[in-house]
Parts: C-alpha cells; sequence; structure tokens
C-alpha cells in the first residue's frame, strides 16, 4: 500500500530491548488511551510536556510514594493524560501490584514469550499475565513493542473504518468483548493482508492513523475486501 511509508511499524524484537521504565511508559499508556486516544496523543505532541511527565510517573519515584492511586491520579489529571484519572490510576497499581509484571524492580512480563511464538497464543498469555489487558489493548501493546506483527487492535478507529465503508454492523466494544468475533474479524485480515503481502500491524497502523484514507485505498485498489465483510 502506498501510504506504508507514511506510518512507523516499531520493528520486531523491540521488546527485548526495554528497560522497566520503558515497558512501564508503554503500560501507562494503554491506561490512558481507553475510552480516548486523543489525550495521549496531544500529551506526546509536546517533548517537554512528556519530558516531565515521564518523570511524574517514573517508577523510581513511584516505589517511594505511600498513597500511589491518589499521585497517579492527580498526575494524570494534570498533564491531562486520559479522559478518567481516577479510574486509570486504579488500573496503573493494579498492574505495579501484579507481581507478573515486574519482580523487585525487574522486567519480568516477557519472560518465556518471543516474537517467534504464535502471536495469539502469545497474546493469551499477555492477557493472563497483565491486569489491564483485553484483546485490544494486548494487540495494540504486541505492536508497540514489536513483540508480534501478526496481530491487529480492533478499536474505534479501525473498526469505525468498515462500518463506514463495509456496511459493518457491530460496534467495537461488542467485537473486542466477544473472542469468537475478534478472532474472526481478525482472521479475515490476516487472510487479506498475506495476499497483498503486508502485515496485520501495518494495516493496523495505516487504518488508525488515516481512517478514512485507508478504507478509500482498500476499497479503491482491493474491492475484494469487501466482498469479506458482506
Amino acid at each position: 500500500m502506498f501510504l506504508g511509508k507514511y506510518v512507523h511499524v516499531e520493528p520486531v524484537g523491540q521488546y527485548r530491548k526495554m528497560t522497566p521504565e520503558d515497558l512501564w511508559l508503554q503500560l501507562v499508556g494503554q491506561v490512558c488511551v481507553m475510552g480516548s486516544a486523543r489525550h495521549w496523543e496531544r500529551l506526546h505532541s509536546d517533548p517537554a510536556i512528556i519530558a516531565r511527565f515521564k518523570s511524574a510517573i517514573s517508577l523510581s519515584l513511584l516505589y517511594h510514594k505511600r498513597n500511589l492511586v491518589s499521585y497517579l491520579a492527580g498526575i494524570l489529571n494534570s498533564f491531562s493524560a486520559t479522559r478518567f484519572p481516577n479510574i486509570g490510576a486504579k488500573r496503573l497499581v493494579s498492574v505495579l501490584h501484579s507481581g507478573s509484571i515486574f519482580q523487585h524492580g525487574n522486567l519480568i512480563l516477557f519472560e518465556g514469550l518471543s516474537h517467534k511464538m504464535d502471536a495469539v497464543q502469545t497474546r493469551d498469555k499477555l492477557i493472563s499475565r497483565c491486569p489491564i489487558f483485553r484483546l485490544k489493548s494486548a494487540s495494540d501493546f504486541m505492536i508497540t513493542v514489536g513483540l508480534s506483527h501478526d496481530v491487529i487492535a480492533l478499536d474505534t478507529r479501525v473498526v469505525g473504518v468498515f462500518q463506514k465503508w463495509f456496511g459493518y454492523n457491530l460496534s467495537p466494544a461488542h467485537i473486542q468483548s466477544h473472542r469468537g468475533l475478534y478472532l474472526s474479524l481478525e482472521s479475515v485480515l490476516r487472510v487479506f493482508c498475506q495476499q497483498q503481502n503486508i502485515s496485520l500491524a501495518l494495516l493496523d497502523r495505516l487504518l488508525f492513523r488515516f481512517s478514512s484514507l485507508g478504507a478509500i485505498e482498500l476499497v479503491v485498489k482491493y474491492p475484494e475486501v469487501v466482498e469479506r465483510f458482506k
């Protein structure tokens, strides 16, 4: 697809280079985009502000805080990092207390996992280890950290493309809450991507960034995909 050169897809294997602080920021991001990604995107538009935010939510600082929920809620609210600062703070504390992500300050979430493994099985393991993950968030996380290019995050923007252009009548929330539906739609898109010699991760980033433009590209150049959504 010609728009591919305008989006960035994180390289496979990037997770192997991640520090606990790197991972924590990605997990914070997954919490902050729940409900809407606009706050998180706006926060990242200013390097100076995101630098202060990273400092305020660093693990080295949080480990010395007593009332973590109150502190994190205040930070998320003051930086306008998410629509739901109080809920987000509680979710982040559940991550810190999970015991399957960090252990004595060490990153253990990826232990026993590899980008060479089956993507669906890897996603299931991530969901079982991280209390904030569901199918959509775990998929987006896997792409972001380079754990797989063979999944897609079926969020509002991506599913909205199929609703608008292909008459797909199921809501993102409905798809995300039904494993069978999610896997079925993802499987159809996986076959389509294989036929076009692109990855699901690239399609994910294209549709997320360009939305209607991405749909136009699919309709004009690959009309056969329309049949798959009827």
